[in-house]
């Protein structure tokens, strides 16, 4: 399976202008690390990405992160970025929000609140992400991250929020359809590409492999490749599900460097 979807990734490489690259970021650009502060795309990815986006149909970073810092985190201008897991995406210069989602800033604003005051002495970190809120309990020992999952789970659900476990994260967010998967699906249709991959490493990128699928079954798609980004950490299901497997950010530059070869 492997062998043959690097062969089919090869050939992408001589109709860029019929291909769209879509990619999470943490995880999958840049290296998990302690806090989403300290997390850094390497200089060697972003030059890929740049000269990728010159040639290809679209490449789009989509993002658990809210759209800015998606965007600062890449730092390129010609790359389209959707942040906050499809709630919003970055359009000239300004960012859009799913209208359906504001009515429920409010209940996370609250969420993020509550998460602070009980959470934050115990050492989460708790980031500032406007529709959505992300909990983070990397750097808490073990007991005190299941007391995350188990507050945010309990409060998130009582406001009405969508509760998702991801790589040391706990996050929440509008109970309405907006994924991975629907950001993916708006871009395709606005763009049109023949052929289109993601590549991503955790939970919520499961629903941007599904959407691919099923863009494909639609005929939509002709061609499409999901790639998994293996880890410790992950969901199974990134393995079992993916046309190709690939070992951390390394095996994405791998990726990236095929896409951009001529040969």
């Amino acid at each position: 399976m492997n062998n043959k979807a690097w062969e089919k990734l090869k050939g992408w490489g001589h109709e860029p202008e019929k291909t769209a690259i879509f990619t999470d970021i943490d995880g999958t650009l840049a290296p998990i690390v302690s806090t989403p502060d300290l997390s850094k795309v390497p200089e060697e990815l972003r030059l890929l990405l740049a000269r990728l986006a010159r040639s290809y149909r679209i490449v789009a970073g989509i993002s658990g992160r809210a759209t800015p810092d998606a965007k600062k985190l890449i730092g390129l201008e010609d790359v389209v970025y959707y942040g906050n897991h499809g709630f919003e995406i970055l359009r000239d210069g300004a960012v859009e929000v799913v209208p359906e989602a504001m009515p429920y800033a409010d209940k996370v604003r609250e969420l993020e609140k509550l998460s602070r005051e009980e959470l934050g002495p115990r050492g989460a970190f708790v980031e500032d992400k406007g529709i959505t809120a992300s909990i983070h309990y990397r750097n808490v020992p073990p007991e005190v991250g299941e007391l995350c999952k188990a507050f945010v789970k309990r409060e998130g659900e009582r406001l009405g929020l969508r509760i998702t476990v991801g790589r040391g994260v706990v996050e929440a967010r509008p109970p309405i359809r907006a994924d991975k998967g629907t950001a993916i699906r708006r871009l395709v249709e606005e763009y049109g590409p023949e052929k289109a991959l993601f590549i991503g490493d955790d939970t919520t990128d499961l629903d941007a492999f599904r959407a691919l699928e099923e863009l494909r079954e639609e005929g939509v798609l002709l061609e499409t490749l999901r790639i998994g980004v293996k880890s410790d950490e992950g969901p199974p299901e990134i393995v079992s599900e993916a046309d190709l497997i690939v070992d951390g950010v390394e095996g994405v530059g791998e990726v990236l460097r095929v896409l951009v070869s001529e040969d």
